[in-house]
């Protein structure tokens, strides 16, 4: 059973079926061709040049994705969390961190907000947990944001993931898809779940913003063109993402050709 099947059996499908629900994004111009002769081989430049304009479709218009250097992805700090194995035993160390705000109770993982009732995630015991039960999920403490206040915890289901924000102060949450990477002011938070490759997982781009009571999705987005395989902040308001972008047909070859790109986000 996908993530998208449980989400529309769960509380949180209005969100996700919002305004700001998901459409495919297309480059706004035909690609040139980059054929070459067999003794040549693209640069990251020759690449960049291949896809110059790139968009997506936001709630506040059509944003262009301007390339830049693998440089100056290379020169940002990585936030990401650890890469983290659907194994019980993986959340040890994280829970340990979390000094006592987040903890197992068998089964239930147990988060502690600064203001109101205690968070809850119940797991599906393993008995349970089959391809038939479309309702089935193992909960697993990942980490935490410290600048925008979230703990992130991983909701396992039978073909695919999710991302729970859980927000530190309020106990809000929200569920998303990818790998989150929050702005250096705590205002944002960034998901990137690169699945042009196959599988059930969608491939996705989505977007998160702090406000004062926690985390609200501010839009998500399913890229036909490109996957977005990671993000990392230049400034609070300008990210930085690496793409491999699909060939014509759709496939995504293991040497697809990768670009970089500018995000911009509201101010």
């Amino acid at each position: 059973m996908s993530y998208l099947s449980h989400i529309a059996l769960g509380g949180i499908a209005a969100v996700l079926l919002s305004a700001s629900a998901c459409r495919p994004d297309q480059p706004a111009t035909e690609r040139p061709s980059t054929a070459q002769s067999p003794a040549a081989s693209p640069t990251l430049a020759d690449t960049a040049l291949a896809y110059p304009s790139d968009t997506l479709h936001l709630p506040s218009g059509v944003v262009r994705l301007r390339p830049v250097s693998a440089a100056e992805f290379a020169k940002l700090p990585s936030a990401e969390l650890p890469d983290v194995a659907n194994d019980s035993a993986a959340e040890r160390q994280p829970l340990a961190a979390a000094q006592g705000r987040a903890r197992r109770e068998g089964l239930t993982l147990v988060l502690k907000p600064a203001q109101g009732p205690l968070v809850r995630l119940a797991s599906t015991p393993p008995a349970e947990f089959t391809l038939q039960n479309g309702e089935g999920v193992r909960y697993q403490y990942w980490g935490s944001l410290p600048a925008a206040h979230q703990w992130v915890v991983r909701a396992w289901y039978w073909e695919s993931d999710g991302t729970v924000l859980i927000d530190q102060r309020t106990g809000r949450r929200v569920e998303v898809l990818g790998n989150p990477v929050a702005s250096p002011d705590g205002r944002f938070v960034l998901l990137t779940s690169p699945s042009l490759g196959g599988g059930d997982q969608p491939n996705t781009l989505s977007l998160v913003k702090i406000e004062d009571d926690g985390p609200h999705l501010l839009w998500q987005r399913e890229p036909t063109a490109w996957e977005p395989e990671a993000a990392r902040w230049d400034t609070p308001n300008l990210a930085i993402l690496r793409l491999r972008h699909a060939s014509a047909d759709g496939s995504l070859a293991d040497d697809a050709p990768v670009t970089y790109v500018q995000l911009p986000l509201p101010r």
